[in-house]
């Protein structure tokens, strides 16, 4: 099953995506410049559009923990709008969501 849900963060409105996989519960939250998704996935699966800023987290499970866990791989667009390693996924998503 899947469920969307809108998850607010900072004032702003993303989609989230929840995969009820047996086993293993799967987060993403998505917009049309990123995608913030926990450590079950590997950069490459979103690779798709190189504008696309793909960032991962530890796994923790639900829409807040992805949040509030910590980053810890990126592609090079999400680089360049500055997202770090130890900085959470709230902070990456709102950076890369950001005018430049």
């Amino acid at each position: 099953m899947v469920e969307v849900k809108r998850i607010c963060a900072a004032e702003k409105s993303f989609i989230g995506i929840h995969l009820h996989l047996p086993g293993y519960p799967s987060y993403m939250i998505v917009t049309a410049k990123t995608i913030l998704a926990q450590n079950m996935f590997q950069i490459q699966y979103f690779e798709k559009d190189a504008d696309i800023a793909v960032i991962i987290t530890e796994y923790h499970y639900g829409f807040d923990a992805l949040l509030n866990a910590r980053v810890i791989a990126m592609n090079e667009a999400a680089k360049a709008h500055g997202v770090t390693l130890m900085m959470n996924g709230k902070e990456a998503l709102l950076l890369c969501e950001s005018e430049r």
